[in-house]
């Protein structure tokens, strides 16, 4: 697994774990995610423990020095977090965190939120 990978898949573990329960949106949502990796047996199961015990987020802007594949990771995240139609609290501030761990300015979070917004309502 690539290092933008991982980095995508706790930030999207972290997001399921926000409001402290995992829902069948956003189950299908990572295991879409996961079926586009196409990963192998030896990474599933690391994303498997990652589901059990959400994974250290730190040093990511270390792992992933692209900023634009730092941007393509938060809007998944975002995406994930809107999953279920709405964004609680502690989804809020798990993204916000992200952004800062991702080295995403205030602007751009609010230009990712938009972009991921217009491409739901598209899709929908």
């Amino acid at each position: 697994m690539q290092e933008a990978e991982k980095a995508l898949i706790k930030g999207l573990v972290h997001v399921i774990w926000a409001d402290g329960e995992v829902k069948e949106d956003e189950r299908r949502l990572l295991g879409g995610v996961l079926s586009q990796l196409d990963l192998d047996d030896t990474a599933l199961s690391e994303v498997a423990s990652m589901m059990a015990k959400p994974p250290d987020l730190t040093n990511l802007k270390e792992s992933v020095k692209d900023v634009e594949s730092r941007r393509e990771i938060m809007k998944v995240l975002l995406a994930m977090a809107m999953a279920d139609g709405k964004v609680d609290i502690s989804e809020l501030r798990f993204l916000n965190k992200m952004a800062r761990q991702l080295d995403l300015s205030d602007s751009d979070l609010e230009q990712l939120k938009n972009e991921t917004l217009s491409e739901i309502d598209h899709d929908a």
